[in-house]
């Protein structure tokens, strides 16, 4: 069974006085369904280099929730996490903030959206072809052409231009703006982008 690392949020709890590591339970059990073995990556711990190679990932899926511009404990470990990857060669899906970050990485920038907060609507592209496919969304950023990152294609996209699905023309690299974790079951389309990148 191949590992995936997956990144955590960090939650503050201000009346326990705690910052918590914090993963949707729908993630696991959506990368098991897969076949993948999902292991967390704690924020804040010391050294990160000999977590990761003790692990010998598979892949790593830099998951959603939060903003990518603030530079936390969060993105400190996601930063590394993408240099590590990229050295090694390990590819990297990065679901909606996850996306949102490697295209800031990537030299790119982010821009508020409307109409995006929970919401279901069809993607288009080279992606999809002429398949009629929805997805469902829940950001308040995105990006669209114009502020792309360097290197980066984009695959998929809405209806108003914004961009849902990005490869990279030289890593084993997705973004997409979705979260597959938050469907009843798992679609084609995800099921596709995941197993043919991992």
């Amino acid at each position: 069974m191949k590992k995936i690392l997956v990144t955590q949020r960090v939650e503050k709890i201000k009346k326990l006085r705690e910052n918590r590591d914090n993963l949707d339970i729908r993630m696991s059990k959506f990368l098991e369904k897969l076949s993948f073995l999902p292991i967390p990556v704690p924020n804040g711990i010391k050294n990160i280099k000999l977590f990761v190679n003790n692990l010998k990932p598979s892949g790593v899926v830099l998951s959603g929730g939060g903003d990518p511009r603030i530079k936390d404990q969060r993105r400190k470990t996601e930063n590394y996490l993408v240099e590590y990857c990229l050295k090694n060669k390990i590819p990297i899906i990065g679901i909606c903030r996850g996306a949102q970050l490697l295209n800031i990485i990537f030299k790119g920038s982010i821009k508020k959206v409307k109409n995006h907060v929970n919401k279901k609507h069809q993607i288009f592209g080279e992606l999809v072809k002429k398949k009629k496919i929805y997805v469902n969304s829940f950001h308040n950023f995105g990006l669209n052409e114009k502020i792309l990152g360097k290197n980066l294609k984009i695959i998929a996209f809405s209806k108003d231009g914004n961009i849902e699905c990005f490869i990279h023309k030289k890593f084993k690299i997705i973004g997409i703006m979705w979260h597959p974790e938050r469907n009843n079951k798992i679609s084609k389309i995800d099921s596709k982008l995941f197993k043919s990148l991992f």
